[in-house]
């Protein structure tokens, strides 16, 4: 395989010798002149002067007097010519998308060199098209009075009118931002390549800074790249060198060959050499499904490594003849892990994107911060998710560690939704992180301000007082450099929107991400050393005998992108500008030329079937398939994962002396106690008592956005305590409680200061709710008034105690006694017998068949809160009748007896259950501390549902 560029090296340094320094080469990229240059030395084998290397967009700028303008400068510049034209009020953050396809819009008319008047033509002046027959072909009459035909009327539609709107005024508006930036001299890239071809198709005699050029590898010209080849070959000093020899490209079945003869008539050599395509030997193309991005970078590993023990790969360049392309961007750094390390040099022409990059990271979530301000208390406050994204950056920790850790944990503990500037600022750098922006002129230097203290904290890590640094120096440059870069696009975008009058935050925010998008840094490397890693168009013009070719998925290689534009597909056909079968032809010859002098070819591609993925292979396969497979030896193949659910085994923890150690804290003496709900965790699943007993494990606390069921049941209990509290020992008649619920302002304050210390953690500044809050609010306020509307059926009544705290050592047997604690919600006296009751936010059962029902973990429903009642009544030891009661908040507004029933009528002593119900109790309290009996898990599935610990045991 001779490759199309030492062809071309061996063929003009053989007729230049050592005067091929005249001349100038034009490449599509700058990589293909970086190829030529090294093929070029290798011939010459001695030192030469090198001929001028460019690019086609580099030769139109030279010719040109125009600079190419800052796209975002444009956008403004755009903007106040569409308000001013349009007479419109749209905010430039609304413009901003349209502002985008309008510049695209211009770029094409203009590359492709179409008459703006005619394309955007108004509507209302269609009948003028009969007097303008010679500015106008046929088809383009036929295409604009079918477009308009087809689009009216548009009266009454809200998206025709719309667009009619903005059509009428695009050649207005198109007119205006030229003359802008021409009297600035400036211009957009088609702008400018219209300027150079409209003198060169008026045959001016154009100032050439060069003897001779040389046109290498171009193929999908432009009208206006068209025009100064033209004038350039009339003035006889240009030359053209094509890349049309393999016989794929050039079948004209193959949307690749669409401008092949076109541009070999036109444009025709001087120099003749022969084919370097390879007749004797077919290459091998090897397709591989894999159902993954990742695990197709994986694969590259075993590929490259086949190709090292085979040989294919060899040399003191080992990977030159190799190249991995990418048309995913997205897989750049997976296929960067997966080199083989035997590999050493790796060039990668694509660069790292700035928005992979952390510092982009932590820019998006500075903009989240900002997006989501509010005033408190006169003082600007965060959303409490946003500020833990930004505590939690990597970069920010790095700066204030334990600053860090300590506003998360406050934020926690404290409950904090929202945050205000004053509780932030622990930390000089969190300080100037979390400082109000008011004004979005502010944003550029406030920025600036957290990346210079952020490249200043690194280099101060790279080069420490005393002592050498012995981290990752790469990271940290790699992270400075990112910065560098950063801060470049911040002054610069600075200086675009210096004349802008108006303007939001978020507008300001989206900007600058639009700005960093397309920013890259580029890989330090040798480029004529090692393993080629690029995407699609870096490929051109350029060969290799290996390729690894990834994503060569349908959608994706080729790539399917609609094209947004004003302007409809039937116009633009019409007026020559690109439509899809453009791109379709594209891509179609860059890929049949990149495999047209490779000898091993692998293509990879995802076989999954999910979202807008759908697993199909490229279309380029199957042409390889069916129309050329006697060129090429194929071969095709899918790697599958043998991917199968484990098999779980039960989870079971023996009660080894570590655990009966710990087990020994809730005997008599210890200073651990079991309680009521520990108990019913036992019996519904031994293994939960274990975690959350034994070993005092529990979910991680998470700030509550809204007021979760527990904290509701807690506020109400906080409430119903502090009402009674004033009438302990005291007879409570009707209207007592009516009183009570007459008082909205006293019941308001006890709500507020409810929330101040459940909800807010802030128990010492209530505040009046709003909001969320208030509703809840109103609903606690509803349960407490229909709490005490429910109580005057059992007035008279004395009020005996609320939340009252037993610790008591229980006997279980001979050898064995714990230690029982416990709270009782409230506790009355009624017609001369105690009521213990147990509040319950809820639903669930009030009857019972038989003791043994309470402690059956096998029922779905087992009334556990009747198991509770029972254990309070065991150890408050009253002479007194007891009658258990349960006061179930979602029964609270229907009339009912809240009495504990055993078998339908009620429970007025409960000393007769007592005995059975302690010989059952008993029974599992010597369970848990048998040594020989094992925490297992709970067969009852439905235990797991709520369970903190599903996760760990998989259940």
């Amino acid at each position: 395989m001779t490759p199309f560029l030492l062809r071309i090296a061996q063929a003009f340094y053989s007729k230049y010798e050592n005067e091929i320094y005249k001349l100038s080469f034009v490449f599509p990229n700058k990589r293909a002149g970086v190829f030529f240059q090294k093929y070029l030395a290798e011939i010459a084998g001695k030192p030469v002067f090198s001929p001028r290397i460019i690019t086609i967009q580099e030769l139109f700028e030279s010719l040109s007097a125009y600079r190419t303008a800052d796209k975002t400068e444009m956008l403004v510049m755009l903007y106040e010519q569409y308000i001013r034209i349009g007479r419109s009020e749209e905010l430039f953050d609304d413009f901003l998308y349209w502002g985008e396809i309008l510049l695209n819009d211009f770029n094409d008319v203009d590359k492709h060199l179409a008459d703006a008047r005619q394309l955007f033509r108004n509507i209302h002046n269609l009948k003028s098209m009969d007097d303008d027959l010679s500015y106008l072909t046929p088809e383009q009459i036929n295409a604009i009075r079918r477009f308009w035909t087809a689009f009216m009327p548009y009266e009454g539609n809200e998206t025709k009118q719309e667009f009619m709107e903005t059509w009428q005024i695009l050649f207005e508006l198109y007119t205006a931002f030229r003359e802008t930036l021409h009297r600035k001299g400036y211009a957009y890239e088609g702008m400018l390549f219209r300027e150079v071809a409209e003198r060169a198709k008026e045959k001016e005699d154009i100032e050439l800074p060069f003897s001779e050029l040389v046109f290498v590898g171009l193929n999908a010209l432009t009208p206006t790249e068209v025009e100064l080849m033209k004038y350039l070959r009339n003035r006889g000093v240009a030359d053209f060198y094509w890349d049309y020899e393999s016989p794929l490209v050039r079948d004209k079945k193959n949307r690749s060959s669409r401008w092949i003869q076109e541009n070999l008539s036109r444009f025709p050599s001087k120099l003749e050499f022969g084919s370097g395509i390879p007749n004797a030997e077919k290459p091998d193309i090897n397709l591989i499904g894999i159902p993954s991005g990742v695990g197709q970078a994986k694969t590259v590993n075993r590929l490259l490594s086949q190709l090292l023990n085979n040989k294919s790969i060899t040399g003191s360049n080992a990977g030159l003849n190799t190249a991995i392309v990418l048309p995913d961007e997205n897989l750049l750094l997976p296929v960067l892990y997966s080199i083989p390390q035997e590999i050493e040099k790796i060039n990668v022409t694509m660069g790292y994107s700035l928005q992979h990059s952390s510092v982009a990271s932590l820019t998006e979530s500075i903009a989240r911060l900002h997006h989501n301000t509010r005033t408190m208390d006169g003082e600007t406050a965060f959303y409490f998710r946003f500020v833990l994204s930004v505590l939690n950056h990597p970069l920010v920790t790095r700066i204030a560690p334990s600053e860090t850790e300590e506003l998360k944990a406050y934020i926690q503990q404290h409950n904090r939704v929202i945050l205000t500037v004053s509780e932030l600022g622990t930390h000089p750098f969190l300080k100037l992180i979390f400082s109000p922006i008011m004004d979005w002129t502010k944003i550029g230097e406030y920025l600036k301000s957290i990346l210079s203290e952020i490249y200043r904290h690194l280099t101060s890590e790279k080069h420490p007082d005393e002592g050498e640094f012995t981290g990752d120096t790469r990271s940290i440059d790699l992270e400075r450099e990112f910065i560098v870069q950063y801060y470049k696009s911040i002054t610069r975008l600075q200086d675009t929107l210096s004349s802008v009058q108006n303007m939001s935050i978020d507008t300001y925010f989206r900007l600058f991400k639009r700005l960093t998008e397309n920013l890259s840094v580029s890989f330090s490397g040798e480029p004529l050393s090692g393993l080629q890693v690029m995407g699609v168009l870096e490929t051109r013009v350029i060969d290799f005998e290996n390729l690894i070719i990834l994503s060569m998925n349908e959608g994706v290689f080729p790539l399917k992108n609609a094209t947004n534009s004003f302007v409809p597909y039937t116009l633009r056909k019409a007026f020559d500008l690109p439509t899809y079968e453009h791109q379709d032809s594209t891509y179609a010859y860059h890929f049949y030329r990149m495999i047209s002098r490779a000898k091993r070819i692998f293509l990879l591609y995802d076989t999954r079937t999910e979202e807008m993925q759908t697993g199909e292979v490229s279309r380029y396969f199957y042409q390889l398939k069916y129309l050329y497979s006697q060129h090429f030896h194929l071969k095709e193949s899918v790697v599958s994962y043998n991917v199968s659910a484990p098999h779980v085994s039960p989870v079971s923890v023996e009660k080894t002396p570590e655990v009966m150690r710990k087990l020994q804290k809730f005997r008599a003496g210890g200073d651990a106690s079991l309680s009521a709900s520990l108990i019913n965790n036992y019996i519904n699943c031994p293994l939960q008592f274990y975690f959350s007993a034994v070993e005092r494990l529990s979910e991680e606390k998470e700030v509550q956005e809204s007021v979760e069921s527990d904290v509701f049941g807690t506020m109400y209990h906080a409430i119903m305590q502090h009402l009674y509290n004033r009438y302990r020992g005291k007879s409570v008649l009707p209207d007592t409680l009516n009183a009570i619920i007459q008082n909205d302002d006293y019941l308001t304050d006890l709500i507020e200061r409810s929330f101040a210390e459940h909800y807010f953690k802030q128990k010492d500044k209530p505040r009046a709710l709003t909001g969320h809050h208030f509703l809840i609010g109103e609903i606690l306020r509803d349960y407490v008034k229909q709490t005490l509307r429910f109580d005057t059926s059992f007035t008279p009544f004395e009020y005996v105690d609320s939340e009252f705290v037993f610790r008591s050592i229980h006997q279980v047997s001979g050898d064995l006694s714990v230690n029982i604690k416990g709270s009782i919600d409230r506790i009355d006296k009624v017609a001369g017998r105690l009521r213990i009751i147990d509040y319950k936010s809820g639903k669930g059962e009030l009857n019972f068949r038989n003791i043994e029902q309470l402690f059956d973990n096998t029922k779905v429903n087992r009334p556990y809160q009747i198991l509770q009642v029972f254990i309070y009544a065991l150890f408050y030891n009253s002479p007194l009748p007891v009658s258990p009661a349960v006061y179930y908040l979602r029964n609270i507004f229907r009339e009912h007896n809240p009495a504990i029933t055993f078998a339908g009528e009620p429970i007025t002593d409960i000393s007769v259950y007592l005995s059975a119900f302690t010989e059952k109790l008993n029974v599992f309290l010597e369970e848990i501390f048998d040594k020989d009996i094992p925490f297992v898990q709970t067969q009852n599935e439905k235990n797991c549902e709520w369970c903190a610990f599903k996760d760990v045991c998989r259940k």
